[in-house]
């Protein structure tokens, strides 16, 4: 039997897409395949998205050519997901909506508006889910890596190749306990420290034995810091200066 028409379809996805497309061109901005719809630039201004934090996290400094082609990157990749998605919902929707169609005609009936809706509604509802764990999760690993990119270039500038880092964990009801086993010492007081080329460059996976420069999980709170040569913690793990020359990370892994 027959569902729904070859351009009934089209419609459909048209409906989807635009959907879709208007939520990445607002999280994630200035996307090639959007430039016919409107155009966002690179900038320090309030809510421009994913490109805006990755230049708060360097400190609103101007990114240089490098630091662009690392931001476009991962914009691209953000995007992917979010495309990626948008066709999920939009063969989901179709199909669905084909097989009430065929039922319908099977059975000699009218379709009703509320079937349609409830089926509409319910697959929107799954998209939203996911896109706000896809919003989350990317937003923690723009911030992060905008934040690494600017510990890079300030610990190239003193001839620190491989600096030392740590994240800072806001400790309460909600802190999550892969961020204190990977981020804090065993007293869950001084933060645990790493060499930037330690630091996975990839989603994390629960039970591994290094954090990831993209964040732990999504709402992960932990913000990335480098510790300059010469620093080290107090009892209460806060940075305090010891001397020329001292190496936290060197002491914390004799420890």
């Amino acid at each position: 039997m027959y569902g729904i028409s070859s351009i009934g379809k089209e419609s459909l996805n048209k409906i989807v897409e635009d959907i879709f497309d208007n939520i990445a061109l607002q999280l994630i901005g200035d996307i090639p395949k959007l430039q016919d719809k409107k155009r966002l630039v690179i900038s320090a201004s309030p809510n421009l998205g994913l490109a805006n934090l990755f230049v708060q996290a360097m400190k609103n400094k101007t990114p240089n050519s490098i630091e662009r082609g690392v931001l476009k990157s991962l914009l691209t990749t953000s995007h992917g997901h979010i495309e990626s998605l948008k066709h999920k919902t939009m063969s989901n929707i179709t199909e669905r909506l084909d097989g009430l169609a065929r039922e319908s005609k099977l059975q000699k009936r009218k379709i009703e508006k509320e079937e349609i809706d409830a089926i509409v509604n319910e697959e929107f509802k799954k998209a939203k889910s996911n896109l706000e764990a896809i919003a989350e999760y990317e937003s923690t690993k723009l911030r992060n890596l905008g934040t690494m990119m600017d510990i890079t270039a300030v610990s190239a500038s003193i001839g620190d190749e491989d600096p030392s880092v740590f994240f800072v964990v806001i400790k309460d009801n909600v802190t999550c306990k892969e961020c204190i086993r990977l981020h804090l010492m065993p007293d869950q007081v001084t933060p645990r420290i790493w060499k930037l080329s330690e630091l996975k460059q990839s989603y994390h996976k629960r039970g591994e034995d290094a954090p990831s420069a993209f964040g732990l999980h999504p709402h992960c709170r932990c913000t990335l810091v480098y510790l300059s040569r010469g620093f080290g913690f107090d009892k209460a793990g806060n940075i305090k200066y010891k001397e020329e020359g001292f190496d936290a990370y060197l002491a914390q892994r004799a420890a």
